[in-house]
């Protein structure tokens, strides 16, 4: 796992290794690269080697460098450091929206108006033939943008003032749970499937797992005696960045979005149960009983075409998540244990985002406060 914002990781030979600009050629930073046995040990590597890294090649001005320049520089140093989907996500903001409006720009030329301006333009007209980006895709590129200008401030590039970079207000939407009768009608016809788009239906209504992390899954992650599923990875499809490659587009199985993410759910007896049904084999995947997965974009047109012809209510997928988490609390689960089935960093995130209190939970709440009893003596 590697050290945030250090570029200290752990090989998968066991060794530590870090990186390390060591100077500079036409504005381009060339890396150097130390091992240890530890993290410790790295760490100390690296500090002595940019102790005697070539002084005299320091970087260039801001003014000849484009921010261009620094994003594609920036993109080098994280790649090594994050998640393939995670760099290509960086990889498609830079190039498909931050080079193409602000890349020829010097660095020194980047202050707080232009990126606000850059913001604005977004918000109006910088999406699919000239449609508005939602706020929550603009806040992303803007945190993508004020990582580039961190970057480049610890190398030694002068930005003008960024300190008033505005944020879009992000408006919170409305999110759909099912309530008490639709759940229960949902159940009542799964428990009478025996297809496995049922099964990954059910198994993400009791669990709250991704629609990922559910096309990742496999029999073996099942414990049947300690009654247990382990989360251990996921599936997504991302921009193949191969220029080799004649797709767009690639899937991919990974570990899950965090490290908490990663995780051990208990399973409920009767869930166990339904899942003995249905035969499997340890090494193929729950949804396709294959050794290959589906892919959760392909999963999730099963999952509307089998609320269609049931004639259920159209919910987003995720909306199994909000309904289990909400349950949860209103059975009276504390949140911390809460907040480690749903594989949140912290309790914060599931409170905020993922619980949401029914209108019967409310009432029952407001049906405590009773006026205080009636007595003459008190007048």
């Amino acid at each position: 796992m590697s050290r945030r914002g250090e570029n200290i990781f752990k090989r998968k030979d066991g060794r530590w290794e870090a990186r390390y600009i060591h100077h500079y050629e036409n504005g381009k930073a060339k890396y150097g690269f130390v091992y240890g046995h530890t993290y410790g040990e790295a760490k100390a590597k690296k500090l002595a080697a940019l102790s005697i890294a070539a002084p005299e090649k320091k970087p260039v001005p801001a003014s000849h460098i484009t921010l261009k320049q620094l994003s594609c520089m920036w993109l080098a140093d994280v790649r090594i450091s994050v998640k393939e989907s995670t760099y290509t996500r960086y990889y498609r903001a830079v190039h498909k929206y931050i080079i193409p409006r602000l890349g020829t720009r010097a660095v020194d030329k980047i202050d707080s108006f232009v990126i606000n301006s850059f913001t604005e333009c977004l918000l109006s007209s910088g999406g699919l033939r000239g449609a508005s980006l939602s706020a929550k895709t603009v806040s992303d590129l803007l945190c993508v943008i004020k990582s580039i200008i961190k970057f480049g401030k610890s190398n030694g590039y002068h930005f003008s003032n960024t300190d008033g970079i505005r944020f879009p207000q992000k408006n919170s939407k409305n999110i759909e749970i099912l309530n008490t009768d639709k759940r229960t009608a949902l159940e009542k016809i799964l428990m009478d499937s025996d297809d496995t788009t049922s099964l990954g239906i059910l198994f993400s209504l009791y669990t709250g797992i991704r629609i990922g992390e559910l096309c990742g899954l496999q029999w073996k992650d099942i414990d049947y005696g300690a009654r247990t599923v382990s989360i251990c990875r996921t599936v997504e499809r991302i921009a193949d960045l191969d220029p080799s490659s004649s797709r767009k587009t690639k899937v991919i199985i990974s570990e899950p979005k965090t490290e908490t993410s990663i995780r051990v759910i208990p399973l409920p007896s009767f869930l166990v149960e339904y899942l003995k049904k249905f035969d499997y084999h340890p090494g193929r995947y729950l949804i396709t009983g294959r050794n290959t997965p589906i892919e959760p974009h392909c999963f999730y047109i099963r999952y509307k075409n089998f609320l269609k012809s049931h004639n259920i209510d159209e919910y987003t997928f995720h909306a199994l998540r909000h309904t289990f988490a909400t349950r949860c609390v209103e059975e009276g689960f504390d949140t911390k244990s809460l907040s480690e089935i749903l594989g949140h960093s912290n309790i914060s995130t599931t409170l905020a985002i993922y619980v949401h209190p029914s209108i019967e939970q409310k009432r029952a709440q407001m049906e405590k406060l009773n006026p205080c009893p009636y007595s003459p003596s008190n007048m």
